[in-house]
């Protein structure tokens, strides 16, 4: 009996393996200009510092109902008079008044200059669309520490 010795020593092609990858690299980098981030500035307008270091500043609370009216609340304030600190915005075909929400945040930002924080709190079946748009709403209107709360 002849004995056959089988050589251990083994060669992988790595040319296909490479010439994969640099086809890989070239898609990957032709791809990466298509991205385009959208993305925007919301940081936490409260509860993100000390109790003590807390000012006590006017806010608006948003709140959006499940039948598509959204409801205002003027909160730490003395400029805005009692009977504007609660209104309630009803809806135009079946959709938030977005027309009497910009007016009324502008009449509320003449009365009280300093109001900059809104806080949205809206249900869950509220569309995510409406949440944009009301922030955008804010925005527009100067209104720049914006909060959505948890549902």
């Amino acid at each position: 009996m002849r004995n056959k010795k089988k050589h251990l020593d083994f060669e992988v092609n790595l040319i296909p393996c490479i010439d994969l990858l640099s086809v890989c690299i070239c898609f990957l980098l032709l791809t990466a200009v298509w991205l385009n981030v959208g993305s925007m500035n919301v940081k936490q307008a409260i509860g993100g510092q000390a109790q003590a270091d807390t000012v006590k500043s006017p806010l608006v609370w948003i709140r959006m109902t499940a039948t598509g009216d959204v409801n205002l609340e003027v909160q730490e304030t003395n400029n805005v008079p009692v009977a504007q600190r609660k209104i309630h915005l009803d809806q135009v075909n079946n959709q938030v008044n977005w027309e009497q929400l910009e007016t009324t945040v502008a009449s509320l930002r003449v009365l009280e200059p300093a109001l900059n924080t809104g806080l949205i709190l809206p249900v869950a079946t509220t569309a995510y669309e409406d949440i944009i748009a009301v922030m955008d709403k804010l925005k527009k209107n100067g209104m720049t520490d914006l909060g959505v709360s948890p549902l």
